[in-house]
């Protein structure tokens, strides 16, 4: 697939806005509470609001995992969960310039590849 530098950079720095992450659960689990079999578990429906964004990004995430190193999977996974460019910088003590400029560096290999 051939995707627009400029539209996927858009979509990734902007696609924190689109997920809901407040219905997250990482309760533990005991092996009681597994093989209970009279507890009922509360169905909630799935969101079809952000289905074309989730799908988006998937197809552009397993891109970048194919594309990218390590360190520049990290980035993108943080940019697209909201932290600025300053803020990555910072985790891997580097100023939010070059977090751009390897940023822009993933984003050529997807586009390209």
């Amino acid at each position: 697939m051939r995707y627009d530098k400029k539209t996927v950079k858009q979509f990734i720095l902007n696609y924190h806005k689109t997920i809901d992450n407040s219905k997250e659960c990482d309760e533990d689990t005991s092996i009681d509470d597994f093989f209970s079999v009279n507890s009922q578990v509360d169905v909630e429906p799935i969101e079809e609001n952000n289905v074309e964004e989730s799908i988006f990004y998937n197809e552009i995430e397993t891109l970048v995992e194919k594309a990218a190193t390590d360190k520049e999977f990290c980035i993108f996974w943080l940019l697209a969960e909201g932290k600025t460019y300053k803020e990555v910088g910072r985790i891997f003590e580097v100023s939010g310039e070059r977090v751009r400029q390897v940023f822009d560096r993933v984003l050529d290999k997807i586009v390209e590849g």
